[in-house]
């Protein structure tokens, strides 16, 4: 990427421009400008259905989803495709499960979701354990691919530009995210959507413009350039034919189906929904357009395999997040591997690829900072909208303490494959809130241990089979690629982890049940509501 601007003066002032562009909604959408001071985590009250579905489309499509996913198909062919899949299925989870029975809570962590049925201070901490073990990870894949990009739009080469880039671009998120707060964050989110709807079919279009809009003719010259030859259009590309193999592409799948739709940043704009059919027809627009981006991904992801050269993608690295715009490059007519000065289209892109990560990783940010002051802080009213400004700088301290770690993560780990931050992220998602939202919801036995189980005993399991997984050791593209002290074969866990962690929710709920735990949620909790937005009996 370092070689795709020469001449980019122009390229840097649109840059420039599109930044003070997002700063600018920050500032109009900042909670102290709100009448009566707004409240820093408070969601927009009574957004339509299309504006929240917007909004929840650009939750559930992240950057790294984005650049990534594309690079898998690119890399992978046919398995990259089935993960895709995946990736389309999980908002109609999300409409068919969760929207019956999420919305009319306060909408401001996803301890709010889990304290409805469950005593508030202990769910609360486990719940603020999960966001951040689940957020953290997701943030750090954020930052890794817009900091190059940034360092190649600016013209800093090597090592220099990477760190600069991430630090650069964290700072900027950092300020976004503690000026506009939650609204802020959702007008970005409902941009970032809009300008995707926009941009993924138009490169599609570019792409099968480019082979006379012959879909065969393009799968047959993304299977040449793999060298792969027709077993790239056959499952295997990933990591195998094997069985084992087979059960590894399974497993990422199912990690991406269920750990995108349990995202706790997603649980908490699904709850702030006022009725159930409010949520239902938000579900209905992010399940469509999800859909959409999801199919434009493949069509996109076939046309960086054949329109770019192998030897250039190689360098890019393996499923690399600079792909996409090494594609905007060479649909633009110049050379991606060159140093010709970008384009309009790679320049858009470029910007429209920068809009994704501040989008993402404000919501990612804020998620961080609740659970921090909201669940795990000891002031329960702190994200009240009519406290006083001490609380609201407490909310920005957190987001700050979040966003610098997460920005020294990035700079130490920039050099690590970012499907391991996904995987990472995607799979304690699913091992652990899923099992504790499931439960919590469908099962009155369920306890506060059974939680601190769910929570503290996946994340054990998650970080052990990945520390012995060929994604850390053992394989050309793990962490630590020189050793090999791999013993679990799946790059993935969640095939098991997601199974241990309901496991251990049972047992800790069935081992004794928890004083003080009541058998129907309190009367300072959210009951469910019916489909009116009235209370259910």
């Amino acid at each position: 990427m370092t070689g795709l601007v020469g001449d980019r003066a122009a390229a840097i002032s649109l840059f420039l421009l599109f930044i003070a562009g997002c700063l600018f909604v920050s500032m109009l959408a900042s909670p102290d400008l709100q009448q009566g001071g707004g409240g820093f985590y408070t969601h927009p009250a009574r957004s339509r259905p299309l504006r929240q579905g917007l909004a929840l489309t650009g939750d559930f499509v992240s950057a790294a989803g984005v650049l990534y996913f594309c690079g898998i198909v690119a890399v992978a062919g046919y398995d990259g495709v089935f993960l895709i899949v995946a990736a389309a299925l999980s908002p109609l989870l999300l409409k068919v499960w969760l929207a019956e029975r999420l919305p009319g809570g306060p909408g401001r962590s996803l301890g709010d979701v889990l304290a409805r049925r469950l005593p508030s201070g202990p769910a609360r901490r486990a719940a603020g354990v999960a966001t951040l073990v689940v957020s953290l990870p997701l943030l750090v894949a954020q930052l890794v691919p817009i900091g190059r990009i940034t360092a190649a739009l600016m013209g800093v080469p090597g090592r220099t530009g990477e760190i600069t880039g991430i630090v650069l671009v964290g700072v900027l998120i950092c300020a976004c995210a503690g000026i506009g707060g939650v609204r802020g964050a959702t007008l970005l989110q409902i941009g970032k959507a809009v300008a995707l709807v926009v941009v993924a079919p138009l490169l599609a279009v570019l792409v099968l413009a480019n082979f006379h809009w012959d879909y065969g003719e393009l799968l047959t010259r993304a299977a040449q350039g793999s060298g792969a030859g027709d077993a790239y259009l056959a499952p295997g590309m990933l990591f195998g034919t094997g069985t084992t193999d087979r059960l590894d592409t399974l497993s990422l799948a199912l990690t991406v189906l269920l750990g995108t739709a349990f995202l706790p940043h997603l649980l908490t704009r699904l709850s702030a929904s006022p009725t159930v059919n409010a949520a239902r027809r938000a579900s209905s627009w992010a399940v469509l357009a999800s859909c959409l981006l999801c199919a434009t991904a493949a069509v996109t992801g076939y046309g960086i395999q054949a329109l770019i050269d192998g030897e250039t993608l190689r360098e890019a690295g393996p499923r690399g997040g600079d792909n996409v715009l090494l594609l905007a490059a060479a649909l633009d007519g110049g050379d991606p591997a060159g140093k010709a000065p970008p384009g309009t289209l790679l320049t858009f892109v470029s910007c429209v690829a920068f809009l994704i990560v501040l989008a993402s990783a404000m919501v990612l940010l804020l998620a961080g900072s609740a659970a921090i002051v909201h669940d795990l802080g000891r002031d329960r009213h702190a994200l009240s909208g009519h406290g006083p400004v001490p609380r609201r700088l407490r909310a920005r301290t957190a987001l700050l303490l979040v966003g610098g770690v997460c920005i020294g993560l990035a700079v130490t780990g920039r050099t690590a494959n970012a499907q391991f931050w996904l995987t990472l992220s995607y799979t304690e998602a699913a091992t652990v809130v899923l099992p504790g939202v499931a439960y919590s919801l469908l099962w009155r036995r369920f306890t506060v241990r059974g939680l601190r189980w769910c929570v503290h005993g996946g994340t054990l399991v998650t970080v052990v089979l990945l520390a012995l997984s060929p994604a850390v050791s053992g394989s050309p593209h793990a962490l630590v690629p020189d050793a090999d002290w791999s013993l679990f074969p799946l790059h993935a866990p969640g095939l098991v982890s997601i199974p241990a962690a309901f496991l251990l929710g049972a047992l800790g709920s069935l081992r004794r049940p928890d004083k003080g735990t009541p058998a129907r949620p309190g009367p300072q909790e959210a009951e469910p509501v019916n489909a009116t937005g009235t209370l259910r009996p």
